[in-house]
């Protein structure tokens, strides 16, 4: 459940309020007459024509079915019996506001609850609905057979009518709100869950499967075999639309973050790329000078927490320019993908120390003017790059072979034997590669 579901709930319940809080027309005692000796039978028939007409509760031998039936009629028509023949307060057309009688509030509170029942079960309100307008209609073809028999003054009965549907709509407020309520816990319960379902599962060292597997199933979150962390940039303002149902996110935090289940899947990666950027777009990011979330290797479910600390390093390294995000090709601008700079972020797991390693490693080019360090820097790399063929590396770099060689006597003479030491040039590769991304000399 998002954020966005958990307000929209709050909202019908306020809307639901307005109705049971509302005014509706008075009735006087006339409507005792006839009505109270009827109310039992009144009941019955809302019964039949509910377990007849609505399939959910049509259930033939289900005894239990068939008495809630029978108590939500007999509760309902109780409620409006002692609507109808509370003494009037205002005249004729006033509309009432003294507190509801025990019956009436005893039946709004059961419609409550059943709302809130549905929702729990994960069911929907319109079985239910349909069950109050046919007591509604049953109710107003008992009125049309008692005014056909002249039992009553006609005022009355109008005034009674009237109150069948302002009674059939505090009932349906009642139970919308009571859902709306559930609904809204639900999505907040949720909600949290899942926050700490990814806290649990980006945590090192990892939690216990079985700790995992019994916040998954509550969360209502499948277990994937494989998952891939998002870093997002902070969020800040707007407001952030929904997340397919596979994606657990955080928002709250520092450094927020989503987790998305099974990420490597033929297709996944455009799939991925469109959701994230849909969401960003609807968040309110969509200024594409900048990295706006960057994505982690896909691992194992107990690798999460690694693929968090990668993206995260992806990210604030692609914030700097050191990484580049995806094009527009395939939907991913803005977005970071670590599978497509795996050598530098391991090269870069620590700038610090891998700048280190390039100054040391390539000392001898300090001897000479910036310029020429460069030249120099460039033909070695691309020299160890073409595995020592002079030509390739002409090719790589747009020059003369001849250029190549001339240059690599240079190199010599800084390098010496470090050229032809297995170690010593892995070392050197090294560090002309953290020399191109760091600039270090």
């Amino acid at each position: 459940m998002t954020a966005s579901l958990l307000a929209s709930n709050v909202t019908g319940v306020e809307k639901y309020a307005e109705v049971l809080t509302a005014g509706h027309p008075a009735d006087s005692g006339e409507a005792a007459d006839w009505l109270l000796p009827a109310l039992d039978s009144l009941a019955q028939d809302i019964t039949g024509a509910i377990m007849r007409e609505v399939d959910e509760y049509a259930q033939p031998g289900d005894d239990a079915a068939a008495k809630a039936v029978r108590r939500m009629a007999r509760d309902a028509v109780a409620g409006f019996a002692a609507r109808v023949t509370r003494p009037a307060t205002g005249g004729v057309t006033a509309v009432t506001t003294v507190t509801e009688p025990a019956e009436t509030a005893s039946a709004a509170s059961m419609f409550r609850d059943l709302g809130r029942l549905l929702a729990m079960e994960g069911r929907s309100l319109n079985a239910l609905r349909a069950a109050l307008r046919i007591g509604a209609r049953v109710t107003w073809q008992r009125l049309q057979e008692q005014a056909r028999q002249g039992n009553g003054n006609p005022e009355a009965f109008a005034r009674i009518g009237e109150t069948v549907f302002w009674y059939m709509d505090e009932l349906t407020a009642a139970c919308s709100a009571g859902y709306a309520e559930a609904r809204a816990e639900f999505a907040g319960e949720t909600s949290e869950l899942r926050r700490r379902l990814l806290d649990l599962l980006t945590s090192s060292p990892a939690a216990p499967v079985p700790a995992i597997a019994n916040l998954a199933q509550a969360a209502g979150w499948p277990l994937p075999r494989r998952v891939a962390a998002v870093a997002l940039i902070p969020m800040t303002g707007g407001t952030h639309g929904p997340l397919p149902p596979d994606v657990l996110a955080d928002l709250t935090r520092r450094d927020p973050c989503l987790l998305v289940a099974d990420p490597d899947g033929p297709g996944r990666r455009r799939q991925v790329a469109t959701a994230l950027r849909g969401w960003l777009t609807a968040a309110g990011h969509q200024s594409p000078s900048g990295p706006l979330a960057a994505v982690g290797p896909a691992v194992p479910l107990a690798g999460a927490s690694g693929s968090l600390r990668w993206a995260g390093q992806a990210l604030a390294l692609a914030r700097r320019g050191l990484v580049r995000a995806g094009s527009g090709a395939d939907g991913s601008d803005g977005i970071v993908w670590c599978e497509d700079h795996l050598p530098t972020l391991v090269l870069l797991a620590d700038a610090d120390l891998a700048a280190t390693l390039s100054r040391e490693a390539l000392a001898p080019l300090r001897r000479l003017r910036p310029d020429q360090a460069d030249r120099l820097a460039w033909t070695l790399l691309a020299w160890l790059e073409s595995a020592d063929d002079a030509n390739a590396a002409a090719l790589r770099l747009h020059v003369h072979p001849q250029t190549i060689r001339y240059r690599l006597r240079q190199v010599s003479e800084l390098f010496g034997d470090a050229l032809t030491d297995p170690d010593a040039r892995f070392r050197l590769l090294l560090a002309l590669r953290v020399r191109g991304l760091l600039g270090t000399g």
